[in-house]
């Protein structure tokens, strides 16, 4: 009689699994069961740097809460998926204690792959962390994504005060080179890879265009847009509307561009829902990108 090992195929259970083994070898501070949930070929990324996490094992106890975990994608061989956990740090030694908070909520797009009969993650990229206090609450307004190494969140701060967020969240900060990312999403999406509708201002140092006419015209000619229209433009702004498909859904944006004394700003409302806005919504958005142009000076 002949006995067949069963073939390993990924499901949602395994899945969870593996992400709850992830989440074990975290707060039991074990870097080698860390490290071999990842594929031999992905252990270069920076949530596996080894002296970051020696580190936070040295001086920290670390609870964790898994919140949310959705699958995006799922076949017998690979899955994506995003998930969200809690961790919370206490001090070892209370002399460690200097009264910053390291506790943060953070979501996580992963990719997993089944090879040689084992499921590796191939892909683990942060895309969203919260600040929290020391009793674990989400900190207020800004303060809950904006990071100590931001250097431009001043230069975007005045622009915010002129849009009604009422039912937004700040959920997102981004860092790049030369240019600084913030995200707005709806409270109840704030841990969503993919949201129904986001506000978003990009910051970059310089605009990469002679002007913000020539931006508007290469913004428009090498994205694929199902329709776009210049609703306003000015020597330093304009204000676009565009339509078009991603992920077989209908995308709907306004976009306000400016030249800044102090940078280029990016400002973005964007309505994913596969149908566009409605008119009322529309004309409160580009009313007011049109009232944020008045702070286009610093001073």
């Amino acid at each position: 009689m002949f006995f067949f090992k069963k073939k390993t195929q990924i499901s949602e259970q395994k899945v969870r699994e593996l992400i709850q083994r992830l989440e074990a070898a975290y707060t039991e501070k074990d870097i080698e069961k860390l490290k071999k949930l990842f594929h031999s070929d992905h252990r270069e990324i920076s949530f596996l740097n080894h002296f970051t996490l020696m580190m936070n094992f040295q001086i920290y106890n670390i609870q964790s809460e898994i919140m949310k975990i959705e699958i995006l994608d799922l076949s017998e061989d690979e899955a994506t998926l995003t998930y969200t956990r809690k961790h919370i740090y206490t001090c070892i030694n209370k002399n460690d204690e200097n009264g910053e908070s390291p506790n943060n909520i953070t979501s996580y797009y992963i990719q997993v792959r089944k090879e040689a009969n084992s499921i590796w993650i191939t892909k683990f990229s942060k895309y969203s962390e919260l600040f929290l206090d020391n009793e674990g609450k989400i900190l207020p307004h800004e303060k809950a994504v904006v990071p100590s190494s931001a250097q431009f969140f001043e230069n975007m701060k005045r622009f915010i005060e002129s849009f009604q967020l009422d039912g937004f969240k700040p959920a997102t900060y981004l860092l790049y080179n030369d240019s600084e990312f913030i995200g707005y999403y709806p409270e109840i999406e704030r841990f969503s890879y993919k949201t129904t509708e986001k506000f978003t201002i990009d910051y970059f140092i310089e605009m990469d265009a002679a002007s913000v006419e020539e931006h508007t015209e290469i913004y428009i000619r090498e994205n694929s847009l199902e329709y776009s229209d210049v609703i306003e433009i000015e020597g330093n702004y304009s204000i676009i509307e565009t339509k078009f498909i991603s992920n077989s859904r209908l995308q709907h944006e306004l976009v306000l561009s400016m030249l800044a004394p102090d940078g280029f700003f990016l400002i973005r409302y964007l309505k994913n829902s596969n149908s566009p806005m409605d008119q009322q919504l529309r004309q409160r958005w580009i009313d007011q990108m049109a009232a944020a142009t008045s702070y286009l000076n610093p001073n």
